[in-house]
């Protein structure tokens, strides 16, 4: 069997999956917002990643954390959406979910493999050319504090979107004071402005969660106190 050293295992620094990488986002809003996306991937480069992970083997269950034909582990797999272990899925929404998670964060979530099978070289080239023309529209993150999981305080119900800028709300700045510990550069003002957004958008991708482009739902209202800071 392959050595797994998946960064999947881990949440990434990087903007899923997306991860969970992330939404209610096509794949084509996860590769706008996604870091290492520059070229897009085919299905050979899927079935040499599995081949490389699993042998190819959609069903495997090892015991060691890892599961299906790209290795996924519980958290970020049930973090795109899926139920269960990836190795209960049937391959077609195997690769989907992978598909999904290297649009939102490129090949890193499979570093071992990527590199061996040479994943990965030209996007980072080409992010790093085109990095500056997106520096106006992208959140800048700070160093990363240690915070820990916590459990969420109660959603208040409110989808928090750019639509409720103009309010001053409690729920807002409580999200934003979290978002800052985390170690995002973000104003705690109570008002969801279009920083606050990208914010979010960017949040969403890393961690694969799906959610609609700039919004703050359920799911990723508890995302903020309840997954790691990696």
């Amino acid at each position: 069997m392959p050595a797994h050293k998946s960064r999947h295992a881990k949440p990434s620094k990087a903007a899923p999956a997306l991860a969970v990488g992330g939404m209610t986002a096509t794949l084509g809003t996860l590769g706008a917002v996604g870091a290492g996306t520059a070229n897009a991937a085919s299905s050979d480069d899927f079935a040499r990643l599995r081949q490389c992970e699993s042998g190819g083997n959609y069903a495997i269950n090892t015991g060691n954390g890892f599961y299906g034909a790209y290795q996924f582990d519980r958290r970020t797999w049930q973090g795109l959406g899926y139920p269960g272990t990836a190795n209960q899925a049937d391959p077609a929404t195997q690769d989907e979910a992978a598909s999904r998670l290297q649009a939102a964060r490129g090949w890193q979530p499979w570093p071992s493999c990527s590199r061996q099978l040479g994943l990965g070289s030209a996007d980072r080239t080409q992010a790093r050319a085109s990095r500056s023309s997106f520096r106006s529209v992208i959140v800048k993150r700070a160093a990363r504090p240690a915070v820990m999981p916590i459990a969420a305080p109660a959603f208040a119900g409110t989808v928090l979107s750019a639509d409720l800028v103009k309010q001053n709300r409690g729920d807002v700045r409580r999200w934003q004071h979290r978002m800052h510990s985390r170690g995002w550069d973000i104003a705690v003002d109570g008002h969801f402005g279009p920083k606050s957004a990208h914010l979010a958008a960017r949040f969403a991708a890393e961690k694969g969660i799906r959610v609609a482009p700039g919004t703050v739902d359920a799911a990723l209202w508890n995302a903020a106190w309840e997954l790691p800071v990696a």
